[in-house]
């Protein structure tokens, strides 16, 4: 840089957004160099910042003037312009060497009218004209307050659920308080989850009902419209189930509920726009936590958001639920939230933000669970008194979303696609809890669908049982709900906060399990009277599914019914074919079996005879092997690797494994940090298990196995890792049965199991909360891409099929290969290799620490020609959800007996899945339908066959509530889900 260049340097303009750029002409610094000849400004760029000052000479533009130079002192910013002359000197006193930004203010511009500025320093006088300045942009801020809820975090449970209620009185007595404030600042208060309001409509005294109510009416509370901020570990049967609530809490207080929140949390379930809309909720708000994931979107972003059905709602990814408390909004202090609130306009320019209005999320205080306060009130009502902008209104989170929708719903992008949830492996973090869960969902399902059963048998079910439904629901989605424990939990485990919080959130999971197993014998104990009886005993097995299957019923049978040492047959009572048999284990009173039935009717039972000898039965033989075969595959296991080097399709003639995997299929390996929790490629430390030695696998008339032992690091020397690898001799089907004796280890560490597919060309899609996603086509960019949260299956397609695999207990997935560290926007899988993530403690805060003890969990298989959706998901959704079965004793002859097999009501269409069926409020039973194979669909007499007929069929909505009634037929689009409320005529006897 020459001389020439430093006398006069010239000023550049950088732009701040498309519409309001930092548009400066080039100027020359006139400058009059002190004698001691001290460096004067090397370079100056001014805009206008986005705020306008209320002064008592009139409104006062901003103007942010960035400087470099060496240092100045004594400063004075002196602005002119030719439509109000010289401005009074405005003092700034030192500025810092190098780059520093400076403010000074000035009455409105003319449009186009160029303004000349003079700094006047100790080392001398410098001019300089910005042309063409653009006025501050007239922003609106929406502020949003309420109370991010965390069930736990910073409290135990027990102090954070009823303090939830405490809130909502503290938020009325601040409206109460600020009725007289102006407009805009007027406390008002969003419920981000209607968990709390719920149980304050329960348990508060009418008068103090009537304020709530009454400032829901005024608009100055609002209530959103989830229940609790949900993880995708949840069922989209949860989803459902977490949104029956709503329907007696508008009728309460007698105002739709239009806007659902999910905050912290950066995922939510594909499901949603499927159910919210029908119930009258329009927007979703997503205050999402950018803390080990990635955000979707590089600006705060309204579109509409589809599921697969392409039914919409207004989606609003919106910066940090905190973010206003990132300007400490809470402390009052109008500089700070001023500075805060400044910088993050100019982001939203400089990102070309589209609206001239905008949505900041903050609590009471900087904390989650944190109460009401009046405090941004007062700041508001101060703030609006001295700026004419940007206006700020405290708010509630309906009004920009209304804005968006009126303003800008027809330019708004459309994103089909599913939002999958980078937390959820945290749930990695107890993978006995989450396999619980996980199994506690299906077996809800099961036994829903049996009293919905007994309900079209005409049986009317007891309210207590109905209730029990609600309470497993509910236990299960506070353990699916986000908050796994306390903030410390891995910094200090021992704490007594880390203990009690994990102590109270397993709680909820376990509890669900004990009142699961109590509600299944409340259900048998509704729906046996249907069961015919013979003079044997009788294995009714039942199918709560919309077509006929066959699987595996596994059922406890008394001694006294099966003797442990003799013959036996189980027969079909219908067919009189065989159903082979399989033991488990055995307690002293009986042993657990495994029956292979085939053809239980679609929502219907098939009846087993039980039939015993005298002769004494064979032990049932076991044999070791490596290679096994049957009518469908060829499977051969390397028992150095402990993986499986062959799996032959026979009926295809392809091999399923691909041999130049760097892991072998059904492999086990442990993955270790090798410093902290910091997800960077190559730090991470792998290892296969190893010391594998061959075991006797059964040979039974089921299934056949191989059976492998052997040692993992981080698992006990002895029993510390097992797998069993069955075929099955009844249908094409291969399982893997794990099972590990987990030692409690603090450091970062993970546990996998590999599964490389072969087939050249294969593309995977998952079943996520309600369709199926293609990684990387159909997720929003930004959501979860490194790992996925899988249903009820995975699918390989390739040109001859697919492979559709899964898991019960184990729902997270990398796909491609083992992707920590590489934080894709996009998923890229370049292989179908499925890396089955069973268990880690990788996170900094919140979830387990460590794992300890047994372990058991399994996986399912299959290859089809076959690559429909609707044949994977009758494999996947057959797999995970099963079959129940019940023990009848014999009876005495002489009764008039029923059918042996019956089907109660089946729809014979493979597209379509009924991903529910329960009774229905007031009688009858609700089916939840879903189309899965992208086919439009028709249900009518034809394929819809009922055991009795039809008395009533209406289409409802997600809450019941009724759309059409009297319908005789229903048309299903492509992906559409749907909700039908059915009653059947009582034949009279």
């Amino acid at each position: 840089m020459n001389s020439m260049t430093k006398r006069f340097p010239v000023v550049w303009a950088f732009p701040i957004c498309a519409r309001r750029a930092w548009l400066l002409a080039g100027a020359l610094a006139l400058a009059a160099f002190s004698s001691a000849g001290a460096e004067l400004v090397r370079s100056a760029t001014f805009a206008c910042a986005p705020k306008v000052l209320r002064t008592p000479e009139g409104e006062r533009w901003v103007v942010t003037a960035l400087v470099e130079s060496a240092g100045l002192s004594n400063l004075v910013v002196t602005a002119s312009a030719a439509s109000w002359g010289r401005g009074k000197p405005q003092p700034k006193g030192r500025l810092a060497p190098r780059k520093a930004e400076l403010e000074f203010e000035i009455p409105p511009l003319k449009e186009g009218e160029p303004l000349r500025i003079r700094f006047d320093s100790a080392a001398g006088s410098q001019d300089f004209e910005a042309k063409a300045l653009e006025p501050p942009r007239r922003w609106t801020v929406y502020l949003s307050q309420h109370t991010h809820t965390d069930i736990g975090y910073t409290r135990p449970q027990t102090e954070i659920l009823p303090e939830s209620l405490r809130f909502l009185d503290f938020a009325l007595d601040y409206c109460d308080l600020t009725d007289d404030y102006p407009e805009d600042a007027k406390f008002r208060w969003t419920c981000e989850t209607f968990w709390a309001v719920r149980e304050f409509l329960k348990s508060r005294p009418p008068a103090q009902l009537e304020r709530l109510k009454r400032r829901v009416r005024e608009g100055r509370v609002e209530i959103a419209g989830l229940l609790l901020n949900l993880s995708e570990i949840a069922t989209e049967s949860s989803i459902w189930a977490s949104l029956q609530s709503l329907r007696q809490l508008q009728g309460s207080v007698d105002v739709p509920v239009v806007t659902a929140m999910q905050n912290d949390v950066n995922g939510a379930a594909w499901c949603l726009p499927d159910y919210l809309p029908g119930i009258g909720i329009r927007y979703l708000t997503m205050g999402v936590n950018k803390t080990r994931s990635i955000l979707p979107f590089d600006q705060p972003t309204a579109f509409w958001w589809e599921a697969p059905s392409g039914r919409r709602l207004l989606a609003y990814r919106a910066d940090h639920y905190h973010l206003g408390n990132f300007w400490a909004i809470h402390t009052g202090d109008s500089a700070k939230f001023g500075a805060g609130l400044t910088k993050y306009l100019r982001s939203l320019e400089q990102r070309k933000y589209p609206f001239d209005r905008a949505a900041v999320q903050f609590s009471g205080y900087h904390t989650d669970n944190s109460p009401p306060s009046m405090i941004a009130s007062d700041l508001v009502r101060r703030w609006n008194e001295q700026h004419v902008w940007p206006k700020l209104r405290v708010s509630v989170a309906r009004e920009f979303l209304e804005y968006v929708e009126k303003e800008h719903g027809k330019e708004l992008a459309v994103h089909r696609q599913a939002w999958p949830d980078w937390w959820t492996d945290g749930f990695g973090s107890a993978a006995r809890e989450t396999a619980a869960s996980r199994e506690t969902h299906t077996a809800l399902q099961v036994t829903e669908g049996l009293l919905a059963m007994a309900a079209l048998r005409g049986r009317s079910v007891p309210e207590p049982i109905l209730r029990r439904v609600a309470e497993v629901h509910e236990n299960l989605m506070f353990y699916d709900e986000h908050t796994f424990g306390a903030a410390e939990s891995i910094d200090d485990p021992l704490a007594d906060n880390s203990q009690v919080q994990w102590s109270e959130k397993s709680a909820y999971v376990w509890t669900a399990v004990k009142d699961a197993n109590l509600l299944r014998e409340d259900a048998f104990g509704v729906f046996q009277e249907f069961l015919p009886r013979a003079e044997v005993p009788i294995l009714a097995v039942v199918n709560t599914l919309n077509w006929p299957r066959s699987g595996l019923a596994q059922v406890f049978i008394d001694h006294q019914i099966l003797p442990p040492d003799r013959e036996f047959r189980i027969v079909d009572a219908e067919t009189g074919e065989l159903a082979p048999a399989q033991a488990l284990s055995r307690r002293a009173e009986g042993s657990y079996w495994a029956v292979w039935t085939r053809n239980i009717p679609a929502l219907g039972y098939r009846l087993f005879r039980m039939e015993t000898s005298d002769r004494p039965r064979a032990a049932q033989t076991n044999a070791i092997a490596t290679n096994l075969e049957n009518d469908y595959y060829a499977l051969t296991v390397d028992p150095g690797k402990g993986a499986v080097t062959r799996l032959l399709d026979k009926e295809s003639g392809l091999d399923l494994v691909d041999p130049s995997a760097p892991w072998g299929f059904g492999q086990l390996l442990r993955e270790t940090l090798t410093q902290k929790r910091d997800f960077v490629p190559e730090r991470f430390r792998r290892a296969a298990w190893t010391n594998i030695v061959v075991q006797p696998g059964a040979q039974g008339p089921v299934w056949k196995s191989v059976t492998l032992a052997g040692r993992l690091e981080g698992c006990a020397e002895t029993n510390g890792a097992r797998v069993e690898i069955r075929l099955y001799q009844t249908e094409k089907r291969v399982e893997f049965h794990w099972f590990i004796r987990k030692l409690p280890v603090p450091t970062a560490e993970a546990v996998y199991v590999a599964f490389p597919f072969a087939p050249e060309g294969g593309r995977i899609a998952y079943e996520a909360q309600g369709g199926l996603v293609r990684p990387g086509l159909d997720q929003i960019p930004g959501s979860s891409s490194d790992w996925q949260t899988m249903q009820n299956f995975l699918a390989v397609r390739h040109p001859q099929g697919q492979i559709v695999w899964g898991s019960a207990g184990a729902p997270l997935m990398q796909l491609g290969g083992i992707n920590l560290g590489k934080w894709q926007p996009v998923t890229r899988v370049q292989r179908p290799h499925v890396y089955s993530w069973v268990m880690n403690n990788y996170w900094f805060t919140n979830f387990r620490p460590t794992q300890e003890g047994d372990f058991h969990w399994h996986y399912f298989l299959t290859s089809t020609r076959d690559a429909g959706n609707a044949a994977a998901a009758r494999f996947g959704w057959g797999s995970r959800v099963p079959l129940a079965a019940r023990v009848l004793p014999p009876i005495k002859t002489g009764k008039a007996a029923g059918p042996p097999a019956l089907s109660l009501l089946s729809i014979d269409v493979p597209g379509v899945l009924v991903v529910d069926t329960r009774p229905a409020a007031g009688g009858g039973v609700l089916l939840h339908l879903r189309e899965v194979a992208g086919e439009a669909a028709a249900l009518d007499t034809g394929n819809v066959r009922t055991w009795s007929p039809i008395e009533a069929a209406a289409e409802v909505n997600a809450l019941g509530e009724p759309i059409q009634e009297g319908i005789e037929s229903l048309a299903l689009k492509p992906y559409e889900v749907r909700f039908v409320r059915l009653r059947l005529a009582t034949p009279q006897n």
